[in-house]
């Protein structure tokens, strides 16, 4: 019985190892850019780095070098085959926000991003409704 459990444990631990490995299929490894373009038409600059699989946001130190951005309260990646996820949430008084990236490589040099940016306001009392806004943007990064 003990041999069969350690034989068991050994074969789903190298089932389970072999399946992360199989997920992702791409190396997104590196420093993304590009501009994302709003439902409205309104454009902004989009900056990931990508590391094994975890995607940060990138911010600006004091110094004027690029870093990863550490400062949202939840941040979640992941990666399987040739899309990755990516989301992070924060809040401040009274507004809580989430934005998600559908991340899909196209080739070594270019990936394709599909992004959702939602955030509510609390109501003066917990009786009220709240108000919420929000929008979606598509673009392109490439390879720094």
């Amino acid at each position: 019985m003990k041999r069969t459990l350690i034989f068991t444990a050994i074969c789903a631990l190298m089932i389970f190892s072999s399946a992360d490995a199989l997920g992702q299929s791409r190396k997104f490894d590196g420093l993304w850019s590009g501009t994302m373009t709003k439902d409205d038409g309104e454009t902004f600059e989009l900056e990931l780095y990508i590391e094994d699989n975890n995607v940060y946001a990138v911010t600006i130190d004091d110094e004027g070098d690029q870093i990863k951005d550490r400062y949202k309260e939840v941040t979640v990646s992941k990666g399987f085959g040739q899309q990755m996820t990516f989301f992070w949430m924060n809040k401040g008084g009274v507004w809580s926000e989430t934005q998600m990236f559908s991340i899909v490589w196209k080739s070594s040099d270019e990936l394709s991003v599909y992004h959702v940016r939602h955030v509510s306001n609390e109501s003066d009392s917990y009786s009220e409704d709240n108000t919420d806004w929000g929008y979606n943007s598509t673009g392109t990064l490439t390879k720094d």
